[in-house]
């Protein structure tokens, strides 16, 4: 299966849980979208899978001044 039916395939299991939006950041490098969409694919694939695990955050609160 190629990266774009996986894609699409995932963006329906996500929906099925109720997930609405999802967001990725990319830096500007010389990749192929291919190799974009792969590794999107496969991020999406372990959440779909349960392999991920909650992130605590950066410890980054601002005191109240």
């Amino acid at each position: 299966m190629n990266a774009k039916a996986r894609l699409q395939a995932l963006e329906a299991a996500l929906r099925e849980r109720g997930v609405v939006d999802v967001k990725f950041f990319f830096t500007n490098t010389n990749v192929a979208l291919s190799t974009i969409a792969t590794d999107a694919a496969d991020a999406l694939q372990a959440v779909v899978e349960g392999r991920t695990r909650p992130f605590a955050g950066l410890n980054d609160h601002h005191a109240a001044a």
